[in-house]
């Protein structure tokens, strides 16, 4: 059995829960102040993701970088991954919010997408 702590964001308590899990499920936790914790220390035991959020440069725009972010979030072990892919990418102006700038970043199936427009 293992055991550990981890700290809930769900939602703004963000409480310390106390984990107790096997090598297939998570077995108890303690000290959670709302339901949803359950799910959240699953994931982030079993499957932590992170929604990744950087810059790139924009071309021949009002602006000369363009927020995005990762579509939903990735695979943490691939965070770095995707920052490297992202690396030489150069948007096209113009820009609207959602547009795809990157698609299935490092194999993921998960597009990265424009946060904000650009002229």
């Amino acid at each position: 059995m293992n055991t550990g702590e981890i700290v809930c964001v769900v939602c703004p308590t963000s409480c310390l829960v106390h984990a107790e899990w096997d090598d297939e499920e998570l077995v108890s936790i303690d000290r959670a102040r709302c339901k949803l914790a359950w799910d959240y220390v699953a994931a982030e035991i079993f499957d932590p993701r992170r929604t990744v959020t950087t810059t790139v440069p924009v071309d021949a725009g009002q602006s000369p970088l363009v927020s995005v972010k990762t579509a939903s979030p990735v695979p943490k072990g691939m965070v770095f991954d995707v920052m490297n892919d992202l690396a030489g990418v150069v948007a096209k102006a113009p820009i609207t919010v959602g547009d795809v700038i990157l698609k299935d970043v490092s194999g993921t199936g998960i597009d990265v997408v424009a946060t904000m427009n650009v002229a």
